[in-house]
C-alpha cells in the first residue's frame, strides 16, 4: 500500500449472488487531499465501486484501508465521521424542512440521541450557503426542483464535516448554472485539504477538477492517470464506443 494513501484498494472484486463478476481485482490509492474522477459507461460498476469505497458494500474478494486500517474494522459511526457519502438516488419517506435534512449530516458529530446543538446549525447553515442556499434553509423538500434537491444533498454531505466525500454522480440533474456552483465549491473544499472521490459522465467537470481518474470498463481497471491526457479522443472512443474529437469534449467551466 502506498504509504501516502489516506484511502487505498487492493484486488476488488464483487459479483451479484451467482452472476458474472461485476468488478475484478481493481486495486487503487487515493492520496489525502486527492481528487478522483471514476469514469466508465454505465453498468461498468462505479456505483458498486463507490458503495465497496465508502463501506456500504463488503467485496467478495480483496480489502479496503482507511489510513492504513482495515475499512472493515471501523464502526459505521466511525466511518461517517471520516467520510461523507453522496447515493446517485435517494427518495424521502417525510417532506422534510430543508435545515432540518442538511442537519442529518450532523448526527456522526452528536452524542446518540441528542438533539442538534448552535455548533450543528451553524454548520448545516455554512453548508447551505456555500451553494448560495440561504434563503431555502425554511423550505420544504417537497418545493424544490431535481437540481435543487441535489445541491442540498451535497450540502449535507458537506455539513458531515467529513475529510473524505464520495459522490455518486454529484452534477447529475443539474443545468450548467448549477453545475459550475458545485464544481466551484468542490474546488474550494479540495484546496482546502478535504479528498474527492466522484463519478461522473461530465468530461468538463472532470477536466475542471484537475486531479486523477480511473476508467472502469468490462469491471476491470482499463486505463488510470491524469485527467489532462482524458483530452485524447482515442481513450474516450474506447471507453464509450463512440467517436469524440477534442471540440465534442462538453464543458461548461
Amino acid at each position: 500500500m502506498n504509504s501516502e494513501s489516506v484511502l487505498s484498494a487492493r484486488d476488488i472484486s464483487f459479483r451479484w449472488k451467482e452472476d458474472q463478476p461485476l468488478l475484478e481485482d481493481i486495486s487503487l490509492d487515493v492520496a489525502r487531499g486527492q481528487t478522483l474522477a471514476i469514469l466508465g459507461p454505465n453498468g461498468a460498476g462505479k456505483t458498486t465501486l463507490l458503495s465497496i469505497l465508502s463501506g456500504r458494500l463488503s467485496p467478495r474478494a480483496g480489502s479496503v484501508n482507511l489510513d492504513s486500517r482495515p475499512l472493515i474494522s471501523y464502526s459505521a459511526r466511525e466511518r461517517s465521521r471520516l467520510i461523507a457519502f453522496l447515493p446517485q438516488l435517494e427518495k424521502l419517506a417525510f417532506n422534510y424542512r430543508v435545515l432540518d435534512f442538511v442537519l442529518m449530516g450532523r448526527t456522526p458529530c452528536m452524542e446518540v440521541l441528542a438533539l442538534p446543538g448552535k455548533e450543528d446549525e451553524e454548520a448545516a447553515l455554512k453548508a447551505l450557503s456555500l451553494f448560495g442556499l440561504d434563503s431555502f434553509s425554511m423550505r420544504n423538500i417537497g418545493e424544490l426542483s431535481g437540481g435543487e434537491f441535489q445541491l442540498v444533498r451535497i450540502a449535507r454531505c458537506l455539513a458531515q464535516g467529513a475529510s473524505i466525500l464520495i459522490l455518486d454522480e454529484p452534477a447529475s440533474m443539474l443545468d450548467p448554472a448549477h453545475s459550475r456552483r458545485i464544481a466551484d465549491a468542490l474546488a474550494s473544499l479540495v484546496e482546502s485539504g478535504k479528498t474527492l472521490i466522484y463519478t461522473t459522465h461530465d468530461i468538463g467537470l472532470v477536466l475542471f477538477f484537475r486531479g486523477s481518474a480511473v476508467i472502469i470498463s468490462g469491471g476491470i481497471v482499463g486505463w488510470k492517470g491524469p485527467v489532462e491526457d482524458l483530452h485524447d479522443p482515442k481513450l474516450l472512443a474506447h471507453t464509450y464506443g463512440i467517436s469524440f474529437s477534442n471540440k465534442e469534449i462538453p464543458s461548461v467551466f
